[in-house]
């Protein structure tokens, strides 16, 4: 049990707080925790885990990433393009209004902000590309992201949120919560001697960062509980089934079409890792972010359902790329 435990921790972390957060968010006026949580800084936190994972990316392979951008192109394209595309058609098995827009919402904001990179390491693939796909996707999709929501309106009637997600509101969150730490990671990266210890250390900052990721998932968890309360009486199960399946067809398909594609490309091993938990995952704050504007409680639930599940399938997804070996520039 303890070397389970040891090597399967996060996981195991995960089943016990995405439900006690959702527990404690429905029953807070018993628990009385609900002040506490709004309090903690969440944009720190994924600044902090941004932070981590930069301070010990080598900046040679960020410079080379930046050389050779065909990865970041397929993988930013799979996020960006691919999903929402896929995602059109799967609206229409959607069983309530809220589902068809919280599954859009899902499928077109960008890729998460830390989870990928964190996730690229533990695969030994290049997190070089996978911090460049977080940053090329967040910053544009203040673009990408309310065009989506258009088309969704106009097809399926979905709630307009171009006037809640502003372009500068979503600049400054963008920046000083992704673009301005990954860079302090790397300035502080050039003192030789901080250089030094973080590459000594860097399974354990992995795994802080990780650390700092399940505090995330707690929180919006308790925040999606909260809100639960406020819907017009249960949700049908079968809804629920449904949409869930959709979130996780959508994630494998994605993880699917960034594997085979830069095998197709002829991408180095380290890069297909990349561009498959790079190119399929989606970030957590910015869908919590779409989902307020619509005014539909039950819209968050697609992306708690989306995000709870990549963090279990990639999870599977990064052991099984460790394991085929194959690459020469491990980061662990």
């Amino acid at each position: 049990m303890i070397s389970f435990f040891q090597r399967h921790w996060f996981l195991v972390w995960l089943l016990i707080l995405i439900p006690l957060g959702i527990v404690l968010g429905r029953h807070d006026s018993t628990f009385g925790v609900a002040a506490l949580i709004h309090n903690l800084p969440t944009a720190v936190c994924t600044g902090a885990i941004l932070f981590l994972m930069s301070v010990t990316l080598d900046t040679g392979k960020l410079m080379l990433s930046l050389r050779r951008p065909y990865p970041v192109i397929t993988a930013c394209s799979i996020n960006m393009l691919f999903i929402p595309l896929l995602c059109l058609p799967i609206l229409t098995l959607q069983q309530t209004p809220a589902f068809q827009v919280g599954l859009l919402i899902a499928a077109c904001v960008p890729c998460t902000m830390a989870a990928a990179s964190v996730w690229t390491r533990k695969a030994e693939g290049n997190d070089a590309v996978s911090l460049l796909v977080t940053l090329v996707t967040n910053g544009s999709c203040f673009l990408l992201t309310p065009a989506w929501m258009e088309v969704g309106r106009v097809m399926f009637g979905t709630a307009d949120t171009s006037d809640t997600v502003s372009f500068g509101g979503m600049m400054v969150l963008l920046i000083f919560g992704a673009l301005l730490p990954a860079l302090l990671g790397q300035i502080v990266r050039t003192h030789q001697t901080v250089r030094s210890w973080v590459d000594r250390k860097k399974s354990v900052i992995s795994s802080s960062a990780q650390a700092i990721i399940l505090s995330l998932v707690f929180i919006s968890s308790f925040k999606g509980g909260q809100r639960f309360d406020f819907g017009d009486g249960a949700l049908p199960h079968q809804a629920l089934l449904i949409v869930w399946g959709s979130c996780v067809a959508l994630h494998l398909a994605a993880a699917a079409a960034g594997w085979f594609c830069s095998g197709l490309f002829g991408f180095a091993e380290s890069d297909r890792r990349a561009i498959v938990l790079a190119g399929s995952q989606k970030t957590l704050p910015i869908g919590l972010l779409m989902s307020e504007a619509t005014g539909m409680p039950f819209s968050i639930i697609p992306m708690l359902l989306f995000h709870g599940s990549q963090l279990f399938i990639d999870t599977w997804i990064a052991g099984r790329l460790k394991q085929r070996g194959g690459t020469t520039d491990s980061l662990e």
